[in-house]
């Protein structure tokens, strides 16, 4: 399969460097110091189950690159792994390179809105997916797992008969990296919302880890509070999950604290931007289109909006 993986975070190199060991047909889009990292110290992967050799991929320069005739194959599937807060100069680029002809295109961006954005250009070629592999990319290309079991959870809003799901599967799936085809993505989705949108709403609120923050009731209380407003507008949103789920949810991060990574809470200690847009904001504005009270995501939403257009 000819894959492009577009986006070189922690989770693009992570699932990028497990598919180009086996898929001699894999390519990088990248750009600024991670693409010159790559380029010059490869990738370098440890999971908890293999330090893996360094690899060297084919890695092309996005500020370079602007036409796929400079490109070596034409791709079955992108996946596309940008920051939200990327999505309007990184779709115009896809836009631009895939000008006849559109591929494939699966987001793994947290929530729907790369999805929104990508079929409002590309149509119904987009896929949807639900990443979850806690990994650090450090300086030198060197990516440590953090967390267990790492998956993908893919399929289609628009076309779950889609062939390529299976066929992804069959290429990518392995022991370290699991991925399942889930034709209603769309709870999928929702489901992950409730833990990330919490998960990063605290952490970047008190500005802490998650273990310096759930030590008294009124922080436990808050959590639990953005867990379920974000259940009550999945459920308002036709979204197919257990109440039970809540409380699974909760249970999860309270019980690995230690070990609870946010992206979010990454971004903002580096002074970046963050995705409050597609997570904090997005919840926020489905539940006040279905005319239901979201008290708590509304004022983390105001905070981090309130960072965000600080910092730019």
């Amino acid at each position: 399969m000819n894959i492009y993986i577009y986006g070189t975070g922690a989770v693009g190199s992570f699932i990028g460097s497990l598919i180009a060991e086996t898929n001699p047909n894999t390519l990088f889009l990248s750009r600024g110091n991670t693409f010159k990292d790559i380029k010059q110290n490869g990738l370098s992967l440890k999971t908890n189950k293999c330090t893996h050799s360094t690899i060297y991929p084919k890695i092309f320069d996005t500020q370079i690159i602007n036409n796929i005739s400079d490109l070596p194959f034409y791709p079955d599937l992108v996946i596309y792994c940008v920051k939200s807060y990327h999505n309007e100069e990184s779709i115009n680029y896809l836009k631009h390179l895939f000008d006849r002809k559109i591929p494939y295109i699966l987001s793994l961006q947290n929530g729907f809105k790369s999805t929104e954005d990508l079929n409002e250009i590309f149509g119904k070629n987009i896929l949807t997916g639900a990443a979850y592999v806690d990994a650090i990319l450090h300086i030198n290309g060197k990516i440590n797992e953090t967390g267990g079991d790492p998956k993908i959870i893919i399929g289609s809003m628009y076309d779950p008969k889609i062939d390529l799901l299976n066929d992804f599967h069959k290429t990518i799936h392995s022991e370290e990296l699991s991925v399942i085809v889930d034709k209603d993505i769309k709870s999928v989705i929702w489901r992950k919302l409730m833990y990330i949108s919490s998960l990063s709403g605290i952490m970047c609120l008190y500005r802490q880890p998650l273990e310096n923050i759930l030590s008294d009731k009124i922080s436990q209380n808050i959590l639990w509070n953005l867990i379920s407003e974000t259940y009550n507008t999945a459920i308002k949103d036709n979204a197919n999950i257990s109440e039970s789920e809540i409380k699974k949810v909760y249970d999860e991060l309270y019980n690995n604290q230690p070990n609870s990574i946010s992206s979010m809470y990454e971004d903002m200690k580096k002074s970046n931007s963050i995705e409050v847009d597609a997570i904090q904001c997005y919840v926020s504005n489905i539940a006040k289109s279905k005319n239901l009270k979201v008290p708590y995501t509304d004022l983390v939403s105001s905070v981090l909006t309130k960072y965000r257009n600080f910092r730019m």
